[in-house]
This record gives structure tokens, C-alpha cells and sequence, in this order.
């Protein structure tokens, strides 16, 4: 009974004995991580170019949308009633002061075919009628076709007067104080070009709902043809040019209500930290940074800053303009 007990003992300490001469060597390799775990467990850095604070010339602008309208309307109104003749004129033709525009036969002369009969010199009446422009302009509408019938006073078609091209600005009333009659402007029309303008005269009514005051824009130099109710922006300048210290406008960074706005500033070869900034005059391309008051060696991260957190771990790498 002694002998199976006492080998059974003998094989339970040579097992236990083999586990625990496990090579220290191998413990160390199997703790250790693998090259890309460790990799991993780096933080990544954001890729981002720097520059430093500018010295530009700015002009506080006011930007507004406006659209164009034909301040002056002429309508085509029949004098008799009858029949419009052919030919009638087609939208967008050009008329002139005095120039027949519609001609109507008045049912009378239709019947009795007044206008064949020729030789009588008692016959002094056709019973055909001229329509003619008041002044100069471009047919805006034409309401009525050759063989339509029409009564006294119906509108036929509608010219604007291109004299009185301009366009319609509703400026918000916190903004009045920016704009004046007789003050310059500048006329964006949606391909790019720019017309030189004025503002022309103040009019008296406003949007309750909005709460805007109407200004009318006029061109001060040639206008190309351009339809009514195109839309267009109008810049004002609110202020005389100025000095001022600038940034790219991409590296400037605000929040989604444009209340609070910051840069990424540069400390060190490899951290990027959060500045709150206050913006002034917005150009194009530049922001006038009114305060903090940057050190010309300040770095700021111009491209790449967007989303980093504060303190962010950030690579310096240089602009492709740089590098050819």
C-alpha cells in the first residue's frame, strides 16, 4: 500500500518541478509586445504647414444681396377695341421713343373692310390704330398675338426703360449707419464681373418681418444686358483702408454659430496649442486679428489645424511651393 503512494508523490514533484524551470528568457519574449502593438500605442501627429502673422492693407467691407429691376415699366395699352395686326414684336426687342410697336384694326374697319378701300377722299378714317413707345426701352412682355381680339385699355406688352436700370438692396436696419445715398459700391454679378456703382436713392418702405430698408443701386458705368430679378452682391466699404495684422482665412478656425474663433499656435517642433482670437475686418483671402497681439515668430498652423484638440501632436512639414 506504501509503494503505489509514495511513486505517485515522486511523479506529482517531478511535474511541478518542470513547470517551474521554465527558461527566463522565454517568459521576458512572450511579455514583451509585438512591434505593432508598439506602434500603435504611439499617437499619430497631424501633418500641418505653418506661418506667421501679416501686416496688409484692409478696408472693412459690407457685403448684401440685392437683385435687378427695370425701375421704370411702360405698359402697351389698346386704345380701341379690335384686332392686333401682324407683325408683333418679340420680348427683349429694343423699341424706340415714338416707334409703332402694336397696330390694331377696330372691328368696325374689319367688317366693313375700311382699311381695302382706297381712291375716296371723303374716307378719311381706316380704322387702323398705332401703338406706339413712349420712350425708348426693351419690350419686356408681350401679351397679345397677331388675330387676337382685345378691348379698349387691355395691356398688349410691357417695355422697361434701360435708363433707369438698377438694383434693389435691402440693407438690415442694424446696418444702416454703413450706407448712405451717393456712397460708391461695387456690383458682384454672378460670373465674376464687377460694376462699379452708387447708391442711388433711400425708399420709403421696409420689410416689417426682417426688418430692412430698401436702397436702390445704379451702375455708373456701361451695363451689359442683364435680365430683371438677377441676383447679385453689392459691397460697401464701412471703413478708409488700414493697417492691419493678418492671417490666411485657413487658419482661422470658429465654431458652427461664428461666435468664438481661434488659431493653432506653434510651441514647440511637435505640440500645437488652442488661442482664442478676436477677428476684425474679413477679406477675401486674409482675416484682420485684432487681438491676442502675435509675435512676428509666432508660429501658426496654417493648413491641416482642422479638428486638432488643444495641445495637439502636430509634424511641420513644408508647402508644395516651398519644396519645388
Amino acid at each position: 500500500m506504501n509503494l503505489p503512494r509514495r511513486l505517485l508523490f515522486l511523479l506529482t514533484f517531478a511535474g511541478l518541478s518542470a513547470c517551474g524551470s521554465k527558461d527566463p528568457a522565454a517568459a521576458d519574449e512572450a511579455a514583451a509586445p509585438a512591434d505593432g502593438e508598439e506602434e500603435a500605442a504611439v499617437k499619430p501627429r497631424a501633418l500641418v504647414t505653418v506661418g506667421t502673422i501679416q501686416i496688409d492693407t484692409l478696408t472693412d467691407v459690407l457685403r448684401l444681396s440685392a437683385v435687378s429691376a427695370y425701375a421704370a415699366k411702360d405698359a402697351l395699352r389698346a386704345t380701341t377695341t379690335g384686332y392686333v395686326l401682324a407683325p408683333t414684336p418679340v420680348v427683349g426687342q429694343q423699341v424706340r421713343a415714338g416707334q409703332t410697336v402694336f397696330t390694331i384694326q377696330t372691328k368696325e374697319s374689319k367688317t366693313l373692310h375700311l382699311d381695302k378701300l382706297t381712291g375716296d377722299p371723303r374716307l378719311k378714317f381706316s380704322g387702323i390704330i398705332q401703338i406706339k413707345s413712349a420712350r425708348a426701352g426693351i419690350l419686356a412682355t408681350v401679351d397679345k398675338l397677331a388675330g387676337d381680339y382685345v378691348q379698349d385699355g387691355e395691356q398688349l406688352g410691357l417695355t422697361y426703360d434701360r435708363s433707369r436700370f438698377g438694383f434693389i438692396l435691402d440693407v438690415p436696419v442694424t446696418q444702416l449707419r454703413y450706407v448712405h445715398t451717393g456712397q460708391r459700391c461695387r456690383i458682384i454679378l454672378p460670373d465674376g464681373r464687377v460694376l462699379p456703382g452708387r447708391v442711388a436713392e433711400v425708399l420709403a418702405t421696409a420689410d416689417v418681418s426682417i426688418q430692412t430698408q430698401r436702397y436702390t443701386i445704379r451702375p455708373t458705368g456701361p451695363v451689359p444686358d442683364l435680365p430683371e430679378n438677377l441676383a447679385v452682391q453689392v459691397e460697401l466699404d464701412k471703413t478708409a483702408p488700414h493697417l492691419a495684422r493678418t492671417l490666411p482665412r485657413g487658419a482661422v478656425l470658429t465654431d458652427e454659430t461664428q461666435t468664438e474663433f481661434w488659431v493653432m499656435k506653434l510651441v514647440n517642433d511637435s505640440t500645437a496649442i488652442k488661442v482664442p482670437v478676436t477677428v476684425g475686418a474679413q477679406e477675401k483671402d486674409h482675416i484682420e486679428i485684432k487681438t491676442p497681439s502675435f509675435n512676428p515668430r509666432d508660429m501658426i498652423l496654417l493648413s491641416g489645424n482642422f479638428g486638432l484638440d488643444d495641445t495637439a501632436a502636430v509634424k511641420v512639414t513644408r508647402p508644395a511651393a516651398e519644396k519645388e
